[in-house]
């Protein structure tokens, strides 16, 4: 059975308050995009079963933003702490947890890991003229047959790249 798996960096940070990594905020600019992440996924049909998120301020207030504009319950988001700036291995192993009946999953996470899930479970990812594969507010939607524990190499077909900002 198809599954499909959404990454999503978080939103644009704000770097004008002397705050921890870990709580540097989302700025304004990062709202309405992942506002507009989550109006796109609303219209394509594409609300997650579940979404699973760095506890980050910047990749929380991300995740409740794009739920909030899909009239999405909060009780959905799992806010998980090895997802904070995880690396491919650690992604994976915070997908593995989602619940075998999930059908549509979405993690909300940081660059690099982000960004490098995104190559290791797809062999079709462009790169644009810029460089940036995942800038800030950037959705991938993947497709797969296997299930969350044992996706692997080149194991998701990739059905979408999505910038907010363009959305």
């Amino acid at each position: 059975m198809k599954k499909e798996l959404i990454l999503m960096r978080h939103g644009k940070s704000d770097w004008s308050q002397p705050v921890s990594d870990f709580n540097r905020p989302i700025k304004k600019r990062g709202l309405k995009e992942a506002a507009r992440v989550g109006q796109w996924l609303d219209e394509q049909g594409l609300a997650p079963d579940l979404i699973i998120s760095s506890p980050a301020q910047r990749a929380r207030q991300t995740a409740v933003t794009v739920s909030e504009v899909m009239d999405y319950t909060e009780d959905n988001i799992f806010f998980y702490e090895p997802v904070y700036m995880a690396d491919v291995s650690e992604l994976l192993d915070a997908i593995a947890t989602a619940p075998v009946e999930c059908q549509r999953l979405m993690v909300v996470g940081h660059n690099p890991g982000m960004e490098d899930l995104l190559f290791y479970l797809t062999e079709e990812v462009y790169v644009p003229d810029d460089g940036k594969v995942m800038p800030t507010a950037t959705i991938a939607v993947l497709e797969t047959e296997s299930s969350w524990s044992a996706l692997e190499h080149a194991s998701c077909r990739l059905q979408i790249i999505a910038r907010g900002r363009y959305l």
